[in-house]
């Protein structure tokens, strides 16, 4: 059976591309109402229940809650003066957290994993936080459990490490359940390249500082050199273990397109941006610090650390 849309004649509403964006991560009742409150404009908690037939005022509530963390709504004071900004989205208290997860089990599963990955139990107030991360700030709960597991396999078992870190995630697009899976294997693989790089230095991979780290991940990720161009550069570099000499080396490569180790010890390199050019050996020594990863593999010796 195919089927079509059919031509429509009656009243239409339109529906903003961002419900569109959410509709892998919301829940049936939060898409419910987000068409509801569309189509009437009503946002009052105990008509969308009474008309949807949801379960509770709390339900509503929560919907509602859900798509003012996600930008669809706004929250304001019944008796705010004309052109006062609203203010923030009270967070959900405990009770109210207990009540809800009776109706949306994601809230149980998303405690239940923070518990987990921190080995304990959470407090009222980082149960709070962690719901409201869900109900109110609109991530995706399975955002949230692949933080939480990141975060805690690097021995940051605390919500506001949690917070920071999803925080950075956003800013970097990362929204769904699918784009955080991506993003950490993404972060295990700069992992694996900042201690191949520290090795080649003959340092601790800890004391690599934040820019020499974005530095790294440029290399790798902006100019798309393999392992082999980042240790060309060391074995030209000669003695001389810097790193930022090392990425002048690379970013003068890089300006004149030179892609290869072919490339930068023929002729096109010659006034390259070293002046320690090896072409004594076909293929740069050292130690290939590089090993295969995957993110279930990461995740997994995280989570055995956390246990520890």
């Amino acid at each position: 059976m195919i089927y079509r849309l059919k031509e429509l004649k009656g009243d239409t509403i339109a529906v903003p591309q961002l419900v569109f964006s959410k509709l892998g991560i919301a829940e049936e009742y939060n898409v419910r109402v987000a068409l509801y409150v569309l189509a009437t404009g009503i946002t009052d908690p105990e008509k969308i229940c009474a008309d949807l037939k949801l379960r509770s005022r709390i339900s509503a509530e929560s919907a509602l809650s859900f798509w003012a963390g996600a930008g669809l709504l706004e929250k304001y004071e019944e008796n705010a003066a004309p052109g006062e900004e609203p203010s923030a989205p009270a967070p959900m208290t405990w009770a109210e957290i207990a009540a809800a997860s009776r109706i949306d089990p994601m809230i149980s599963s998303l405690i239940d994993c923070a518990q987990a990955g921190f080995g304990r139990a959470l407090t009222h107030g980082e149960m709070e936080k962690l719901v409201n991360l869900y109900v109110q700030e609109g991530y995706a709960p399975e955002t949230v459990m692949l933080c939480v597991a990141y975060m805690a396999g690097r021995g940051k078992r605390t919500m506001a490490s949690v917070l920071h870190e999803l925080k950075v995630w956003r800013a970097e697009g990362v929204e769904t359940g699918e784009q955080a899976d991506a993003h950490l294997q993404l972060l295990a693989l700069r992992q694996s390249r900042e201690q191949y790089v520290s090795g080649l230095l003959g340092i601790p991979e800890t004391e690599l500082t934040l820019g020499g780290r974005k530095a790294i991940a440029r290399w790798y990720e902006v100019y798309s050199y393999d392992d082999a161009m980042v240790q060309e550069a060391a074995v030209q570099a000669g003695p001389k273990r810097d790193l930022w000499y090392w990425n002048s080396i690379l970013k003068t490569w890089n300006a004149k397109g030179l892609r290869t180790i072919h490339d930068v010890r023929g002729p096109v390199a010659d006034a390259g941006a070293s002046r320690n050019i090896r072409v004594d050996r076909e293929a740069p020594s050292g130690n290939d610090f590089l090993g295969s990863s995957s993110l279930s593999a990461s995740l997994n010796r995280l989570k055995k650390r956390s246990n520890t």
